[in-house]
């Protein structure tokens, strides 16, 4: 989960910006209008019989369209198969997605949709065609839900908290919901360009709604740590790392072999 139905639970926290209000949800805690645009590429590893091996690079793109909205594309080039692009619109303020479009484009030039869905306060309604065939589907996630697979860029507009939240958040690929407890576990300096860099790490535990799975939290569980940089400088993300007990997305190699 790079990086939500969601019952936006009353929060309390103090943040870099200063403590929030009494009653504040967490999206009126984040704050969207702090993030910049950026192209950054990370690359992406899995653990296959006790050994780290490398697979495809993800590049993430991130467009001011307007005062309103902001345009986030993940483009994964496949070495074996379509490169894929996940196309997202969301929410300048609080992150909240209105569209999210999947398209792959295969080898002999062609372009395939794979699914486009349009969320409202009330809910999601669109199409998937990722079962070979095109369903109409609907369902209860909205626009004031964060999305699970981004969901490092909200945590990393909050900077550093106290205490740790309790929110919900979905993957709508798998058209499922969670509750997620993020706490902040310390933080690292790293070095760049001769400057140094303070990197918060985050640690989430998922609680799959509809399942009752639990995924714990830590970069040697299943619910996994992100890496993040609050006001990072040109030329770093905010999101560096992402790493669960087997699978790891990265700006810096570490985890992924070369």
């Amino acid at each position: 989960m790079f990086i939500v139905l969601v019952s936006l639970l009353t929060i309390s926290c103090v943040s870099s910006h200063g403590p929030a209000a009494p009653g504040k949800t967490l999206l009126q805690a984040i704050d969207g209008t702090r993030l910049n645009p950026y192209s950054h590429t990370w690359q992406q590893c899995a653990l296959q019989e006790g050994r780290w091996q490398t697979s495809d690079p993800l590049t993430e793109r991130l467009e001011l369209l307007d005062d309103d909205t902001i345009r986030l594309t993940h483009t994964v080039d496949r070495a074996q198969g379509p490169t894929t692009v996940a196309t997202m619109l969301l929410d300048r303020t609080h992150l909240g997605p209105t569209k999210l479009e999947l398209t792959a484009r295969l080898p002999d030039g062609k372009t395939k949709d794979l699914f486009a869905f349009d969320l409202t306060p009330a809910g999601y309604s669109g199409w998937s065609a990722l079962t070979g065939e095109m369903e109409q589907k609907a369902g209860v996630i909205t626009s004031n839900m964060l999305h699970g697979t981004i969901l490092g860029l909200p945590l990393a507009t909050l900077g550093p908290q106290s205490a740790p939240m309790t929110f919900t958040a979905s993957m709508m690929n798998f058209d499922a919901t969670y509750r997620i407890i993020a706490k902040w576990a310390g933080a690292k300096q790293i070095t760049f360009n001769g400057s140094k860099i303070d990197v918060q790490l985050v640690d989430v535990e998922w609680h799959h709604n509809e399942s009752g799975d639990v995924y714990p939290p830590g970069p040697n569980a299943s619910g996994g740590r992100y890496w993040l940089i609050t006001n990072p400088p040109a030329g770093l993300p905010y999101v560096i790392r992402y790493q669960t007990d087997t699978y790891a997305v990265e700006f810096f190699q570490s985890v992924c072999p070369p």
